[in-house]
């Protein structure tokens, strides 16, 4: 009631189900991105394991953290020296 829900544990590892590993060329292994119908339904089952943890993915919910790019300290390193030439 009032939304006052389960506490999300921040102390816990978060879950990552935006990418999957796939055999590639040649027999090796590679990181490839998951669908979102496929990360939805990974989600759902690990809920029932994982009731309080974060999950890596791109579906924007309650419980979800966006992945970072490779790049991106750059944008945050840019954001900064914004704020303090301001």
């Amino acid at each position: 009631m009032f939304g006052f829900g389960k506490k999300l544990r921040k102390d816990l590892p978060a879950i990552d189900i935006s990418k999957k590993k796939e055999k590639g060329l040649f027999g090796r292994e590679k990181i490839v991105p998951r669908s979102k119908k496929k990360q939805r339904k990974l989600k759902a089952e690990l809920i029932k394991q994982y009731p309080d943890r974060y999950f890596i993915d791109d579906l924007g919910e309650y419980n979800s953290i966006k992945p970072r790019d490779e790049l991106s300290w750059i944008d945050d390193i840019e954001a900064f020296d914004a704020f303090i030439n301001d």
